[in-house]
């Protein structure tokens, strides 16, 4: 029996550079820390500050999990044990309506391999993309020949790629329009083709959308914001479940609340985001203010107002109710306003560094680490576990952070549950 692992080692191999990323291919590469949507944003920041680049090529994969070629993928697997493995996943096909339909092409999304299958076909323009280079002339800036020009040869192009979605950098729109159809031919012998009505080609100060955050550049700098649409959509989101649950009980619509914002703030928290959470804190206290009045439309405002608002220090208006601890004792639990978590910029992982190496065990292990510490609150019950743990499971002595879930290394004994 082979794992998914096993199967698929030697083409996951990184080959990234400091120039290019090539990440995990799905978003569940947040919870192993390895690579992340933020060390594609960091990636993007690198290239993009400063008047590096300035011309972006926002390209989208038309139904790149649908149209991808088998035979393309096979061969690329060809020669590992679980070949055959992954063939019989591929060809299984599906069963709609009663019906059974053969798989032709691409592979299942929703499938616990796809992702990765996906990653492995869209492997390699990077590679391609090195292929192209500029020389410039540079002046030393310091050393014996300190002022001197100098000829020096880069990459023309700069790439940056999540799972299907990948952006390619340039400093000229020339480049840019040169490097479309050297995709769209690379695109071709995977079975895949551009989605024409959604690439475009844009100048950074107008600013490209990329996995959730609007990067533009402000009078020569480059900003990482939460994307509009999607900040909007969160909003949209909380205040259809507000009003869907217009009877459910104070403590529960705050427990609630507080896991929806506390994970949106938690992805965003790497960028520039302050102004953004404000105003999120504004809209989310306006809900509440509509949920409440609506549960008691006989009541005054006066009394609305008493009964499930309330002032903690020198916060008024707080959204907050009375609750019990885990040890049945009396607290009181509130919105929480997502402007007072901080921002910590993400640190991007060095280059080719993979966890699979033994020679980094130290780097990732010090990273897991540092990432565990600003997961939770310093004084949250998360935090006191981990620290008293120092960091590694009692059981198995790995970094608690090496798992998907912290909450299966972590041990809390004495606590009521």
């Amino acid at each position: 029996m082979c794992d998914k692992h096993q199967i698929t080692e030697e083409p996951c191999e990184s080959k990234g550079s400091s120039t290019v990323l090539e990440s995990s291919g799905s978003r569940e590469g947040v919870a192993d820390f390895t690579r992340s949507t933020h060390d594609a944003i960091e990636q993007c920041f690198l290239r993009l500050s400063n008047g590096r680049d300035t011309w972006v090529l926002d390209a989208d994969i038309k139904g790149a999990f649908d149209n991808i070629d088998h035979s393309f993928l096979l061969k690329i697997v060809e020669k590992l044990l679980g070949r055959e493995l992954i063939k019989q996943w591929l060809k299984a096909g599906y069963v709609e309506a009663e019906i059974f339909n053969p798989t032709h092409s691409g592979t299942p999304q929703g499938g616990i391999i796809s992702p990765l299958l996906a990653n492995i076909a869209l492997d390699g323009l990077d590679e391609l993309l090195k292929k192209y280079t500029k020389t410039t002339i540079k002046i030393r800036k310091s050393g014996k020949r300190k002022g001197q020009q100098e000829k020096v040869k880069s990459p023309m192009y700069g790439y940056i790629r999540y799972a299907d979605d990948f952006l390619i950098t340039a400093t000229s729109e020339e480049d840019i329009k040169a490097v479309v159809p050297i995709v769209e031919e690379w695109l071709k012998q995977r079975g895949l083709t551009l989605n024409q009505d959604k690439t475009s080609i844009t100048h950074i100060e107008k600013g490209v959308n990329f996995l959730g955050f609007n990067l533009r550049q402000y009078r020569g700098k480059l900003l990482t914001k939460p994307q509009k649409e999607k900040v909007l959509a969160f909003l949209q989101k909380l205040r259809n479940w507000l009003k869907a649950n217009i009877s459910l009980p104070q403590d529960a619509v705050i427990a609630h609340l507080n896991q929806q914002l506390i994970g949106w703030a938690n992805y965003y928290r790497t960028g520039v985001s302050k102004r953004i959470f404000s105003y999120v804190d504004h809209m989310v206290h306006k809900m509440l203010w509509t949920w409440a009045t609506r549960r008691h439309p006989t009541k005054s405002k006066q009394w609305v107002k008493n009964k499930y608002f309330r002032t903690l220090g020198r916060r008024q208006w707080i959204f907050a109710a009375e609750a019990q601890d885990r040890r049945g004792k009396p607290k009181i639990e509130s919105v929480i306003k997502i402007s007072e978590i901080p921002i910590i910029r993400h640190v991007k992982v060095k280059e080719t560094s993979s966890p699979d190496d033994p020679t980094l065990a130290e780097y990732w292990e010090k990273r897991r680490t540092s990432i565990g510490k600003t997961r939770w609150e310093k004084n949250s019950k998360y935090y006191k576990v981990a620290e008293n743990q120092k960091w590694k499971c009692p059981i198995c002595g790995e970094n608690l952070l090496g798992a998907s879930s912290f909450g299966r290394n972590t041990e809390t004994r004495g606590a009521k549950r």
